[in-house]
């Protein structure tokens, strides 16, 4: 028989156990979201799929004054290098805190306070027809960032099947 394990190892396999589960359990957490998540990207990162799809966006900001109605057409590449707006245009919770930073840039440097932002995104799945990623009516400065379901972000709506060979560029227009 082999002697009870004491407090510091049952402690020890505690921790062990927790750290273990959680290595195992935070890489699936993408199924506890609706929709594809090599569109949405819920629970993408950090995952164990590997890179297995190909995303293209383009995207424009508006930022309106509720109270005179002053609206603002904003090019990403104001404010980000040319990889950032890449990388940021075709993952939604990156969207998302740029359009924070567009609403606190725009109560500092313009005195709008309460700016309303908002994203024209269209995107491109796998050489699929572009479509919209974003809900462009939401505000996306009264969002919160958290991990729930992103339900301003719009869901896949061309299934999948082989896409056609593409013979010129992208078209990102939807």
């Amino acid at each position: 028989m082999s002697p009870a394990l004491n407090f510091r190892q049952k402690l020890l396999l505690g921790f062990f156990a927790l750290w273990l589960g959680f290595q195992i359990l935070f890489p699936l957490r993408h199924l506890l979201y609706p929709g594809n998540v090599s569109w949405t990207e819920q629970g993408h990162r950090f995952a164990w799929q590997m890179k297995l799809r190909d995303k293209d966006a383009k995207a424009t900001f508006f930022v309106r004054d509720p109270a005179s109605g002053r609206e603002w057409r904003v090019a990403p590449r104001r404010y980000l290098l040319r990889h950032q707006v890449r990388e940021m245009e075709s993952r939604p919770d990156m969207i998302l805190q740029f359009a924070h930073h567009l609403a606190r840039e725009w109560a500092q440097t313009h005195g709008v306070e309460g700016a309303e932002v908002r994203a024209r995104v269209c995107a491109s799945l796998n050489g699929r027809k572009a479509a919209l990623l974003i809900d462009p009516d939401r505000d996306l400065a009264r969002v919160e960032r958290s991990l729930r379901h992103a339900d301003w972000i719009l869901p896949l709506q061309e299934p999948f099947a082989r896409p056609e060979p593409r013979t010129g560029p992208l078209d990102l227009a939807c």
